[in-house]
This record gives structure tokens, C-alpha cells and sequence, in this order.
């Protein structure tokens, strides 16, 4: 095993996992559960002066720590960030990474990530339209809906749901939504995937939920028709941009 460098300030803490090229320790200053520094042996300022195998090693070890903060914490995302240089905040010259557990509602709106580094100027965070939809599952097949004739993308076909209103959760919004359309009942059981599309006037981040139906009698108060077709009949559809990615992860990961 080749020595630690003894000039580094991280040697002072208790490793938690190790290989070769690179170990972990605990963040002195964690700002979440788990927060957790993936560190090269070697003593270099940059991650960029390692050498390929010494970069690997470091990576590989990040994977499994991730694997590791999974079991323990349960988090719902990561952030992983390594600053590199003095004017991005680097104040340790030992090139580390941080892997940062994120959780639920552990901030207002996490939109961005690590874009929000830096001061947003662009309105990316600000003017994003949050939207949800459902994706109602009845005897192995999913409810689609067409856009009625007089909307916006008339004709083609999208997953039911609507805007978040303000000081509503995405379930609560979901289920208020396909009450309006349908006077359903529904039940939001899971997070499925997002998308994030800009049309000419708006930009929406859509997020899709999986959905039980509950009760009541499909009314269509804001469709022209409704289909319920099997996962792999959605590419025999058009269907809204904003809705094609989340096809693309039905078809490959299914429900």
C-alpha cells in the first residue's frame, strides 16, 4: 500500500473506504447525512495532474461509497463536485471530491444543481413552468389522452396532468388535475422521470408520476379522446415534445 502524504490535513480523519490509488473520509463540515470526500493518495492541488490510474481508482471509489450512502441514508440524489482551482472555492490543495447526498424537499427548489454555484441570471430556474402528469396503469396498459381541437398542440397526444400551483405539491396538483379532467380519483404512488422542454413561449419541467385509479366515471372535460394502450403501442402515437422523453423511459424501464 503506498504511504499516505503526511502534509495533508485529510489524514487526520478515519478512512471509510479504500483502494490503491484513493480513500474516503467523512467531510469535517458535512451539509447533508453522509456527505462524504473521496481523496487521492497521492498529494496533488488538481484532480487533473493524476495519472489515469490514479483517476480511475478515485472514481471507482466515489461508486461505491454512492452504493454505500445508499444503504445507510436512503437519500433521493447526489451531487458530485470537486472544486478546482482558488477561484472556484478550492481551499485545501489536496484535490478531493465531494459526494453530497441530497433528500427531499432538503431545499425550496433544486432545480439546477450545481448550476447554482454561480448567481443565476438566465431566469433558467425562475421562469420554468413546473407541470406533472400521470400515468394511470389499468390491466397492464396506460392512459393517454389527445389534446382537444381550439389548444395548444391540438391533436396530439400527452399524459394527463397540469401546472403546480403555488403552495401545492406535485401529488396534491396531480390529483386536483385529474379530478378537473376526468373526475377521477387517484392515488400518486411513485416518481417516475422528468422532462424538461422550451417551446417557443414557454419552458415546462415536466414531471411524470405512476398513478392508481381509485374511483369515479371518466368524464372528458378537457380532451378530445382517451386510449389505453400497452407501453410498447406508444410509439404508434404522436405524441407533445414535452411528453416523448417520458415515453423513452416507459419503453426501456417500463413501470
Amino acid at each position: 500500500m503506498i504511504d499516505l502524504i503526511k502534509e495533508s490535513p485529510f489524514l487526520e480523519k478515519e478512512i471509510i473506504l479504500e483502494n490503491e490509488s484513493s480513500f474516503s473520509i467523512s467531510d469535517g463540515f458535512a451539509i447533508s447525512k453522509g456527505h462524504t470526500l473521496v481523496i487521492p493518495r497521492r498529494e496533488v492541488s488538481s484532480i487533473f495532474d493524476l495519472n489515469d490510474k490514479e483517476y480511475f481508482d478515485c472514481f471507482s471509489l466515489v461508486k461505491e461509497i454512492k452504493n454505500k450512502i445508499l444503504k445507510e441514508y436512503s437519500p433521493d440524489g447526489f451531487n458530485i463536485g470537486i472544486n478546482d482551482g482558488f477561484y472556484a472555492g478550492q481551499t485545501i490543495q489536496h484535490a478531493h471530491i465531494h459526494i453530497i447526498p441530497r433528500y427531499k424537499d432538503d431545499i425550496d427548489n433544486p432545480r439546477g444543481g450545481v448550476r447554482n454555484i454561480l448567481i443565476d441570471n438566465t431566469g433558467y430556474k425562475e421562469n420554468i413552468i413546473q407541470v406533472v402528469a400521470g400515468i394511470i396503469e389499468k390491466n397492464q396498459k396506460i392512459l393517454i389522452a389527445k389534446r382537444a381541437k381550439g389548444k395548444d398542440l391540438e391533436g396530439l397526444w400527452e399524459y394527463a396532468g397540469g401546472k403546480v400551483e403555488q403552495d401545492e405539491t406535485d401529488e396534491e396538483s396531480l390529483k386536483r388535475e385529474l379530478k378537473e379532467e376526468f373526475e377521477i380519483d387517484v392515488i400518486v404512488e411513485k416518481y417516475l422521470t422528468e422532462s424538461l422542454f422550451s417551446y417557443p413561449k414557454k419552458t415546462i419541467n415536466l414531471k411524470a408520476f405512476k398513478v392508481k385509479y381509485v374511483a369515479g366515471d371518466f368524464k372528458l372535460n378537457d380532451h378530445e379522446e382517451i386510449k389505453w394502450v400497452s407501453i410498447s403501442e406508444l410509439k404508434n402515437f404522436k405524441f407533445a415534445p414535452a411528453d416523448i422523453p417520458i415515453n423513452n423511459y416507459l419503453l426501456k424501464n417500463g413501470l
